[in-house]
């Protein structure tokens, strides 16, 4: 059986969305799901393609107990590469816009994937919250102290994610 796979997904791939799959692929691994789960990060601007994961993130995954090296390079998230995703995992509401538009262009009888937003398996978060009430803020204007805050808010909806993803692997 192919493994489900998870992709993160902020705006230029350098800070959140490699943070999460950094969290999420730990996460895996101590669930003994390690080739069961495949797991990506991808952005919405090309403007970072290419480019490693942000100091600031690596340092903030560092004093959160996360173990260097965090290999990474940046990438743009289209249409043909959507489509091969289970669970697409945006940081904000417009990321998970673009992704549902982009998700609007499958051709017919494409499997498009489930989007739901990072925070919406956070302990706490209602189900009635707007996608706009619960943003994982972009901590790239802002110091270290954003950062680090950024992945401590992050980590709480880990469970809930590893969650759902071991209900999609049950329903295959």
């Amino acid at each position: 059986m192919e493994p489900l796979r998870l992709l993160t997904v902020c705006t230029g791939n350098v800070c959140r969305s490699p943070a999460a799959a950094v969290m999420l692929r730990v996460a895996v691994e101590e669930a003994g799901l390690t080739g069961s789960i495949e797991v990506g990060s991808a952005g919405t601007s090309w403007e970072a393609e290419g480019m490693p994961m942000d100091d600031r993130t690596q340092l903030a995954l560092e004093r959160a107990g996360y173990t260097r090296p965090f290999e990474h390079v940046a990438r743009t998230i289209h249409l043909t590469e959507l489509l091969a995703w289970d669970l697409v995992l945006p940081m904000t509401a417009d990321h998970a816009q673009r992704m549902r538009r982009t998700a609007e262009q499958a051709p017919p009888g494409a499997s498009v994937p489930e989007i739901r937003m990072w925070r919406r398996f956070e302990p706490g978060i209602s189900l009635a919250a707007l996608p706009t009430e619960i943003p994982v803020e972009d901590p790239w204007y802002e110091g270290q102290g954003a950062f680090d805050r950024t992945i401590l808010q992050m980590r709480r909806s880990v469970p809930g994610i590893i969650a759902r993803a071991q209900e999609m692997l049950a329903e295959r």
